[in-house]
């Protein structure tokens, strides 16, 4: 895996983290405040926390693990709730105009 294609899976994971909890309508805010984290699989992401021994505040998503490998990668929680947002967005009107009839 290059060095583009590990951003990217990492970068997944980050909004993988938040995906569920955009889908059923929590707010930027709320989730900021929720130090939501996960451990699974040789996988680790949460809002907020400890990586490389500097704190974060719940202003990032960082993932310190990814597949097993150390990727210590931070991401704006902003940025990322923005694109699941805007994912889930768009897939909804995809499906809306595939259920106009004609």
């Amino acid at each position: 895996m290059n060095s583009y294609e590990l951003e990217q899976a990492v970068r997944q994971i980050a909004k993988q983290l938040i995906r569920p909890y955009v889908a059923r309508g929590d707010s930027f805010i709320s989730l900021k405040a929720s130090h939501l984290g996960v451990n699974c699989m040789g996988s680790r992401a949460s809002i907020g926390g400890l990586m490389n021994g500097k704190s974060w505040s719940t202003d990032f998503i960082i993932v310190p693990m990814a597949d097993g490998r150390k990727t210590n990668a931070a991401f704006k929680l902003r940025d990322i709730f923005g694109e699941v947002e805007g994912e889930i967005k768009s897939a909804a009107a995809l499906e809306d105009f595939r259920l106009e009839p004609g």
